[in-house]
């Protein structure tokens, strides 16, 4: 089976989330997809395979910018330019005082989104979290526990991050797909500073949250892989070595097993993961340099964790 190989460095987070945000792309389309990783590689570079040509898996990721272009440019105030521009699927962002007008904004894009034959637009806001009014006075911890705001209250992850990747995965071609040719600074935060990615695939990476289970305090049976209550500064996401189908990756992401206990993988758990199909590990630490006035963070290369 034809396979694409991420041009990003499976020690980084940004590279899975776009591993796993192109899979999602055309399981969603109705394409068959699997993720695996390079076992022979040290960099563990994510492998999406599908029967597809190259061409026309370009094309599904140009069809599902396209699908999501009006949800995600839309704002709370329409009209609005530059830092005034509130973007209603990152109204979990807004205050609390305003978060009712928000939530019914942010709803009825949704509603408008059930149109939407691919299913992207949806899964992408879902993705992205809750609104304030649902998890009280921290609003940047959002529903995955990855899509900070970021830099300062004037920027947030939709405008900084997903607005210019997803124009750029709106004109993705074969050749940019496979390549780090046009590589620019990450905007996700799903890096060390100063990482070149190419803005395709932090688009994909973005969608790629979509695959993730939710991780809002107190529902202590959904949460990011690995980002407990006691454990919130860690991601950690599974390595196959051989390829796996998106239920399956679902599955494996949702996993109580990643989340490791006291004293490290215990033994039970690491079987239960290699029973899954899971090889090994990746653990990515993450560098909070939030502070009162803004929200920052970014998140530092993997640790390979042997099962």
């Amino acid at each position: 089976m034809p396979s694409i190989r991420i041009p990003a460095s499976g020690r980084t987070l940004v590279a899975h989330l776009s591993a796993y945000g192109l899979a999602l792309v055309l399981d969603l389309a109705g394409d068959d997809a699997f993720v695996s990783h390079d076992p022979d590689s040290l960099e563990l570079e994510p492998i999406v395979h599908t029967p597809l040509a190259v061409d026309a898996v370009a094309q599904r990721i140009r069809t599902a910018a396209l699908d999501c272009e009006s949800i995600v440019e839309a704002d709370l105030v329409p009209g609005k330019t530059g830092n005034d521009r509130r973007p209603v699927i990152w109204a979990r962002a807004t205050r609390l005082d305003r978060a009712q007008a928000a939530l019914s904004c942010r709803e009825a894009l949704l509603d408008d989104a059930q149109d939407v034959a691919s299913g992207i637009p949806i899964s992408l806001v879902v993705g992205l979290g809750a609104p304030a009014a649902w998890i009280g006075d921290k609003p940047h911890r959002g529903a995955s526990r990855l899509d900070g705001v970021m830099g300062n209250h004037t920027s947030d992850f939709v405008r900084g991050a997903l607005r210019g990747s997803r124009r750029a995965a709106e004109a993705v071609t074969a050749e940019r797909l496979v390549s780090s040719a046009d590589a620019t600074y990450d905007k996700t935060g799903w890096c060390p500073p100063g990482t070149q990615v190419p803005l395709s695939l932090q688009w994909l990476a973005g969608l790629g949250l979509g695959l993730l289970p939710v991780g809002l305090d107190g529902v202590a049976t959904a949460r990011t892989p690995a980002t407990s209550a006691t454990r919130p500064q860690f991601v950690t996401l599974p390595v196959f070595a051989s390829a796996v189908s998106v239920p399956r990756l679902r599955a494996v992401l949702q996993s109580i097993e990643l989340a490791p206990g006291p004293g490290g993988e215990e033994p039970a758990a690491a079987a239960r993961l290699r029973a899954l199909g899971v090889q090994e590990l990746v653990r990515f630490a993450k560098v909070d340099e939030s502070n009162p006035q803004s929200v920052r963070f970014h998140f530092a290369r993997g640790e390979v964790i042997r099962l």
